[in-house]
């Protein structure tokens, strides 16, 4: 008797548990900072893996840079710097990172601290909300880079 009242209270607990969990699952999605977060940790692991098709697809189709110009352009930029080492035993630093969420409807993400055999930077990431697409074809909302502040440029 002892023995089915346990398993009973186990199988209750269990019961309440998973419906806590499946009604948790419901909401309403991701916060911004939950989705800012993961473009941000796409970047770093674009840039670490010297991934360039990668790192584009964190950036608005709007893109802008004064010095750059558009996204095609930061393209060829990047695989420029590629291809003459500078992202060599490349890393990008997150520990010190803020996320800022403006009342432009932008947000801000720095310092994002980046380094390589070529020296050391700090960039801000200056990011959009957009409608976009997944993998399943379903519209869903994403911050993409709009536009990078490098120090000292």
């Amino acid at each position: 008797m002892k023995r089915i009242l346990i398993s009973s209270v186990v199988v209750v607990s269990l019961v309440a548990m998973l419906s806590v969990l499946g009604c948790a699952g419901m909401g309403k999605g991701p916060s911004d900072e939950e989705l800012i977060r993961a473009t941000i940790d796409k970047v770093k692991a674009a840039l670490e893996a010297k991934n360039i098709d990668m790192l584009l697809q964190t950036f608005a189709d709007d893109f802008e840079h004064p010095e750059v110009g558009g996204k095609e352009e930061a393209r060829q930029m990047m695989q420029l710097g590629l291809e003459s080492g500078y992202a060599d035993e490349g890393k990008v630093d997150l520990s010190n990172m803020q996320i800022k969420i403006n009342n432009d409807g932008t947000a801000s993400a720095y310092p994002i601290d980046l380094s390589s055999v070529a020296g050391s930077v700090s960039v801000e990431l200056i990011l959009k909300k957009y409608e976009t697409t997944n993998e399943k074809g379903k519209k869903v909302p994403a911050w993409l880079v709009k536009t990078i502040n490098v120090d000292g440029l």
